[in-house]
C-alpha cells in the first residue's frame, strides 16, 4: 500500500481540491490517505465524510500546532504502507497517472526514492521544476530505507522538506529520475513560503541553514557519503552567497554570516577538488540567471571567494 500524508493547518478551503486529485488517481484504491491536523481551529470530520465514499481516508490529530514537518512525521509513525508520498493540503497531483507513474517505478525496482517533475504555479503561469531534490513534491520513499536509517523529519518550520531529502541523499539512497509532471505546487498567496511577497525567501535562510546543518551532522556522525558531504557543505555555501548578494543591507545579515561560518567549517574539512567547486557555482549561477532576480548578479558586492574570506572574519 501507499501512505499519502497530508499535513494541514485551516486547510479547508483548499484540501479537498487535493482530495479530488487523489481520488481520480487510476490506483487511488491502493492509497492510505492521512490527513494530519496541526491543530487547526476546526476538524475535518465532514471534508473525511465525504471523500470516505472513495477513498480510504483517516484524519490524525496534533494536540499542539508543530508546524508541516512535525505533521508529517506524525504520519509517518501512525501509518505503516511500504511507500509514502507527500503533498500539502493547497497542491494536487497533475493528472490520473501521477501516483501510478511513481508506484509501478519504485515497486519494480530496488530504488529507494522515486524523483519526478513537478509545475510551480505562478501569477505568469508556469514553471517546470525537474529532478528537484529540495522540495518533497513528486517523490515516493520506500519506508524500509527510512526506517533503516532512522530518517525523520525534524521540528523545524522551514526547508525541513531539505533537511529530509538531503538526509537521505547523505545515507546513500537509490534514487531514481524520471521525466514526467506528477505534481503541481499550486499559486497559494497565503502559504508559509509565499505570504508577505515572498519574504519567506530570506527569513526562510536561517531555517535553510539549520536542515543543512542537521542533516551534515547526521550524516558525519553516522559516517556516511564523505563526498556528498563536502558537496552538500560546499553547494550550501554558494546558495547563501547569492542570498548574501540580494540582502546584505538587511540589519540581521551577521546572523546569517555567522551560521554560515559553521557551514565553510564543514566544507574545509570535507573538501573537494576544485573542478567540481567551479561546476557547482556555475549550475548556481545558471539557476540565477533563469531567475527575475539576476539583477545583482550584473556588478556583485563581492565574489564568491571574497565572500568566504569575508565568513572567516565574522566574529562566532
Amino acid at each position: 500500500m501507499i501512505d499519502i500524508i497530508i499535513p494541514a493547518y485551516n486547510a479547508h478551503n483548499t484540501i479537498e481540491e487535493t482530495l479530488f486529485s487523489i481520488a481520480y488517481q487510476d490506483i487511488a484504491n491502493n492509497c492510505n490517505i492521512y490527513i494530519v491536523n496541526d491543530a487547526s481551529d476546526s476538524n475535518y470530520d465532514v471534508i473525511i465524510n465525504f471523500f470516505s465514499n472513495f477513498l480510504n481516508i483517516k484524519e490524525l490529530k496534533l494536540e499542539k500546532n508543530s508546524g508541516p514537518g512535525t505533521a508529517r512525521q506524525f504520519g509517518i509513525d501512525n501509518s505503516n504502507g511500504k511507500y509514502i508520498i507527500f503533498i500539502d493540503s493547497d497542491d494536487v497531483f497533475s493528472s490520473p497517472i501521477s501516483i501510478s507513474s511513481l508506484f509501478n517505478e519504485i515497486n519494480k525496482s530496488n530504488y529507494d526514492v522515486i524523483i519526478s517533475n513537478f509545475l510551480e504555479e505562478t501569477d505568469n503561469g508556469f514553471i517546470d521544476k525537474n529532478n528537484n531534490t529540495i522540495w518533497l513534491h513528486g517523490k515516493i520513499y520506500r519506508r524500509e530505507f527510512l526506517e533503516k536509517n532512522n530518517i525523520k523529519f525534524n521540528n523545524s518550520r522551514s526547508n525541513e522538506d531539505n533537511g529530509f531529502n538531503q538526509t537521505i541523499l547523505l545515507a546513500g539512497a537509490k534514487t531514481k529520475y524520471i521525466d514526467v509532471k506528477t505534481y503541481i505546487w499550486k499559486n497559494n498567496k497565503s502559504s508559509i513560503t509565499r505570504k508577505n511577497d515572498y519574504e519567506f525567501r530570506y527569513n526562510g535562510v536561517l531555517g535553510y541553514i539549520f536542515n543543512i546543518k542537521w542533516a551534515l551532522d547526521k550524516a558525519i556522525k553516522n559516517n556516511w557519503n564523505k563526498k556528498y558531504i563536502g558537496e552538500l557543505s560546499y553547494m550550501s555555501l554558494i546558495f547563501i552567497y547569492f542570498i548574501y548578494l540580494e540582502y546584505y543591507k538587511k540589519d540581521d545579515i551577521k546572523e546569517l554570516l555567522k551560521e554560515a561560518r559553521q557551514l565553510k567549517i564543514i566544507s574545509k574539512k570535507y573538501d573537494i577538488d576544485n573542478n567540481k567547486k567551479i561546476e557547482l557555482l556555475d549550475n548556481q549561477y545558471k539557476n540565477y540567471y533563469n531567475d527575475d532576480n539576476k539583477y545583482f548578479l550584473l556588478n556583485p558586492i563581492i565574489t564568491f571567494n571574497d565572500f568566504l574570506v569575508l565568513l572567516d572574519k565574522v566574529v562566532a
